[in-house]
C-alpha cells in the first residue's frame, strides 16, 4: 500500500498492509522559516519512511497576529517576548485577522512546499482550537481568571480567533489532508472543569472545524492528561484522534476504540519508545496487540522529543509489520 492508501484505509477500520506510522517533532530554530521547515520536514518524513505528515510549524505562529513576539536563541525553542494581552482590557484589542497576515502566509507556503515534494503522504495542517490560541495571547493563569470573571470581555476575542482560524482552516485544506487541531492543555480537567470546556471551548471548536468540512482526514488532538477524550471525539466530526494514550486518567487505545466505533485512534506510544529501539519495538507490537491492527495510526503521545533516536523511531515502525 502506498502511504495515502494505508491511512485512509486504517481510518475506515479495513484491512492494511501494516499499521501507518507518524510521528512528528520540532526543529528549531528551522520553525522560523517555512521554506527551511519545509525542507527538513520532507527529509525527516523520507527518511523515516512515514506515513503522515503534521506540518509541525511553530506554536507560537498562532498568537503572532495580534502582537504576541518571540525570538530564537541558537537552536533552542523559541523565547517569549511578550504578550500580546496584558491585562483584561486588552482582549478589547483582538479582532478578527485574515489570511494576509505573514504568520499565516507562511503557514500556508510551508504545506504548499510539502505537498509538492510529498504528493502521496497525507499532509495535516497544525492548527490550535481558539481556547489554545488565547493562551498563545495572555498566560494561561490569566486567561483562566478572565474567562471566569470576566466572560464579557474575553468572549468577543473567543468569537474573532473563531472566525479567524475558520476561515484558515478552509484555506489549509486547500492544499492539504485535513487538519490537526490541537486543543492544548485547556482541555484538561487540570486547568477548566468539563462544564468550563462545553462553554468556553466546545463551541468555538466546532466553528473551526466546520472550516475544514470536507476534508478527508481531520484529526482532533486532545492535549494533557485527565483529559475528556471520548467525550470530545463523539462532538467534534473528525475522522481521528491523538491524545496520550498513557496519560493519567486518559482511555487507553482499546478503550477508546471500543467507546467510539467510528473514529480511528492516533499515538500509543510513549517517548521512551523513540529513546531506545527495543522499547519502540515492543510498544509497537503491544500496540498491534490491543488494536489489532485496525483503526490505529501509531505515533508519539504528542510531539516527540527533538532529541529522539533515529534508530528508535525506525524500529517502532518496523516493527509494526512484524
Amino acid at each position: 500500500m502506498k502511504a495515502r492508501e494505508r491511512v485512509l484505509a486504517a481510518v475506515r477500520g479495513e484491512p492494511v498492509d501494516r499499521v501507518p506510522f507518524a510521528v512528528w517533532r520540532h526543529f528549531y530554530p528551522d520553525e522560523a522559516d517555512p521554506r527551511r521547515l519545509a525542507d527538513t520536514t520532507i527529509a525527516f518524513t523520507k527518511r523515516h519512511q512515514l506515513d503522515l505528515v503534521k506540518l509541525n510549524t511553530r506554536s507560537s505562529y498562532h498568537g503572532e497576529p495580534w502582537g504576541t513576539r518571540y525570538e530564537y536563541v541558537g537552536s533552542e525553542k523559541a523565547r517569549l517576548v511578550r504578550n500580546a494581552v496584558a491585562g483584561t482590557t486588552d482582549w478589547a484589542r483582538i479582532d478578527r485577522r485574515g489570511e494576509s497576515e505573514p504568520a499565516f502566509q507562511e503557514l500556508l507556503l510551508g504545506l504548499r512546499l510539502v505537498r509538492e515534494a510529498l504528493p502521496e503522504v497525507p499532509l495535516l495542517a497544525t492548527i490550535f482550537t481558539p481556547l489554545g490560541v488565547l493562551g498563545k495571547l495572555a498566560t494561561p493563569e490569566q486567561v483562566a481568571t478572565d474567562l471566569r470573571e470576566h466572560p464579557e470581555a474575553v468572549g468577543p476575542a473567543l468569537d474573532a480567533i473563531a472566525e479567524t482560524f475558520r476561515a484558515l482552516a478552509a484555506a489549509c485544506c486547500e492544499i492539504a489532508d485535513g487538519i490537526f487541531l490541537a486543543t492544548t492543555p485547556a482541555a484538561s480537567r487540570g486547568y477548566l472543569s468539563d462544564e468550563e470546556y462545553a462553554r468556553f471551548g466546545t463551541p468555538y471548536d466546532l466553528r473551526v472545524l466546520d472550516g475544514a468540512r470536507g476534508a478527508k482526514l481531520n484529526v482532533l488532538h486532545v492535549c494533557g492528561d485527565d483529559a475528556p477524550v471520548i467525550a470530545l471525539a463523539r462532538v467534534c466530526d473528525v475522522a481521528a484522534v491523538s491524545w496520550n494514550a498513557l496519560g493519567l486518567r486518559n482511555p487507553p487505545l482499546h478503550a477508546f476504540l471500543e467507546a467510539v466505533p467510528t473514529k480511528a485512534a492516533v499515538g500509543g506510544l510513549s517517548d521512551a519508545a523513540f529513546a531506545d529501539p527495543a522499547q519502540g519495538r515492543i510498544e509497537a507490537r503491544a500496540g498491534v496487540d490491543r488494536t489489532h491492527g485496525r483503526r490505529w495510526i501509531a505515533a508519539g503521545t504528542c510531539t516527540i522529543p527533538v532529541d529522539s533516536r533515529p534508530d528508535a523511531i525506525d524500529a517502532a515502525r518496523e516493527a509494526l509489520g512484524a
